[in-house]
């Protein structure tokens, strides 16, 4: 059973051919890396488009139109039934990001076709692919746990052997940005675990012979409240469980003051490395936030919605302006990833309302429903604006060995191609109407004004600072007077152009007609906020 449905494949084909990489010459390493991710894509169409073709949406937590369920480990511990299931699962909200995550490491293959190690190199980005497709297609928290730990092994290899051997703090800095990557990530991974355990003792377990996932805690969901053992504080259940499973996600989105590692991490990883970072691993904080936290603790999330409009403001704004002094092209799009993230984090806090949000009446349900859409549609859209900038940082590389904004200048005199698509993606970034960027933010700022207002306000003049950071280092690397020490620049080579060019195309398909993106969304977000009102401690 496991092994015919279509989500197990998802999984296994990256895994297999991680294997089968390791088993040819060099050459034939290469495409056989790339044909097992190629057929990974085509699958996460194929399901797709057989989920669109069948009419009736792309369901939701409870309504799941492709699923595989099979018991796995069922023993009692004490007055506990411990239940882990192999539970897959897609809908609206896991479905993009699956098909994102699977064509960011096809063009990540191609990108990375020279890398030294070449083999090492493939077999661990496949080995990456298959643990963030388990992450969002999970749906039974242990296996979810579990891969959410399988994802940082690879990772850590892969920035901790090909990154950057600039010196930092007395070491090689892709050992210092590998180690310190890995530790953030492991300490949020504690919390989430007692989060989980947390869960399932104060509900008593897992009904015999019932799944025991996302959708039973979702529909069963802990209310009352805990004392705090040492300090005595008497606390909701629901915000206590919250806010240990959110530190994981926290540091994963990364939420300030969490978010110290991204630059590092981004600044010492090879390009593609950089592109999978930002592209599908820091939604995997952003996906558990909305899948797990507000779908079984909605009323905890409301609790702390306050507080994360505050911090999401902090992102926004700090993540923009200390772009600005940022002399690095990619520490400069890293700092840009934690800015846009922050409207990711607007949107949930604007879905979990303020007051008596929780219970608002049906005109503010529908903004907080619209700001909850516009959230999850700035995943995908961030996905792939940020994998073009990368891929377009990684093209000047390359050639150039330096990422140094103030070493340049005038340079699309010697590569046009490549200073056309970056002036595009930076237009996409700022949120130019038209472009995937601008339907997101329009979402999320329009919906969460109703909201938290001041916030909102805050933040929306906050993307001044975003045109003037981009703006400024297009013009510093591409335009004003011609450096000639880089005369010699070639513009960017077929193999190199392929990312960029499908990338640009996505963007623009998803700025002009964003009506497909968001209906497969939708259904998903209505089914969260039902659950949301729903629920009365």
């Amino acid at each position: 059973m496991i092994l015919q449905s279509d989500l197990t494949w998802i999984i296994l084909l990256p895994l297999i051919g991680s294997i089968i990489v390791y088993m040819l010459p060099t050459n034939l390493a290469r495409w056989a890396a790339l044909a097992f991710t190629a057929a990974t894509l085509v699958i996460t169409l194929l399901v797709f488009f057989r989920i669109l073709l069948a009419g009736g949406g792309f369901g939701d937590l409870q309504h799941l139109k492709d699923s595989v369920y099979q018991p796995w480990i069922d023993f009692p511990a004490g007055s506990i039934h411990i239940k882990i299931d192999y539970y897959l699962g897609v809908d609206g909200l896991s479905l993009p990001m699956v098909i994102l995550n699977a064509l960011l490491t096809m063009l990540s293959v191609i990108s990375g076709w020279q890398k030294k190690r070449v083999k090492d190199y493939m077999a661990l980005l496949l080995f990456l692919e298959a643990g963030v497709m388990g992450v969002f297609m999970a749906l039974d928290l242990f296996l979810f746990f579990l891969f959410w730990e399988v994802e940082l092994a690879p990772m850590f290899l892969l920035i901790g052997v090909w990154g950057s051997d600039t010196i930092k703090h007395g070491v090689p800095g892709r050992i210092y940005s590998a180690w310190k990557f890995l530790l953030y990530t492991f300490f949020g991974s504690v919390f989430m675990l007692a989060g989980i355990v947390l869960l399932y003792v104060n509900k008593g377990g897992a009904i015999a012979g019932m799944p025991s996932g996302m959708p039973y805690f979702a529909a069963h969901q802990i209310s009352g409240s805990v004392q705090i053992p040492l300090i005595g504080v008497t606390m909701s259940l629901q915000l206590l469980t919250f806010l240990l499973i959110f530190v994981a996600f926290a540091v994963k989105i990364p939420m300030f003051p969490f978010h110290t590692w991204l630059p590092d991490a981004h600044t010492d990883a090879p390009t593609e490395v950089s592109v999978l970072l930002a592209g599908v691993l820091l939604k995997m904080g952003a996906y558990g936030l909305i899948r797990i936290c507000f779908s079984l603790f909605p009323e905890g999330v409301h609790e702390f919605a306050g507080w994360l409009a505050a911090i999401a403001v902090i992102n926004i704004l700090y993540g923009a302006a200390i772009c600005l002094v940022q002399k690095d092209m990619k520490k400069l799009i890293a700092y840009s990833s934690v800015s846009h993230m922050g409207i990711i984090l607007l949107g949930v806090a604007a879905a979990a309302g303020a007051g008596d949000g929780i219970y608002q009446g049906a005109g503010d349900l529908a903004f907080r429903q619209a700001a909850l859409t516009g959230a999850t549609v700035q995943m995908f859209s961030h996905g792939i604006i940020t994998g073009l900038l990368f891929f377009r940082v990684g093209v000047i590389y390359d050639h150039a060995h330096t990422r140094e904004i103030a070493v340049f200048g005038g340079v699309a005199k010697r590569m046009p191609m490549l200073a056309t698509i970056f002036a595009f993606a930076a237009m996409a970034s700022l949120g130019l109407p038209g472009l995937a960027g601008f339907v997101a933010e329009y979402m999320v700022f329009t919906s969460s004004f109703r909201i938290w207002t001041i916030p909102t306000i805050i933040a929306v003049f906050t993307m001044i600072l975003t045109a003037a950071y981009l703006l400024w280092m297009l013009k510093r690397v591409f335009f004003g007077p011609f450096n000639t020490q880089w005369d010699w620049l070639p513009d960017a080579n077929p193999r190199e152009l392929f990312p960029l060019v499908v990338l640009a195309t996505l963007i623009v398909l998803v700025g002009i007609y964003p009506k497909p993106l968001i209906d497969i969304i939708t259904p998903s977000m209505q089914a969260i906020m039902h659950t949301a009102i729903a629920f009365k401690p």
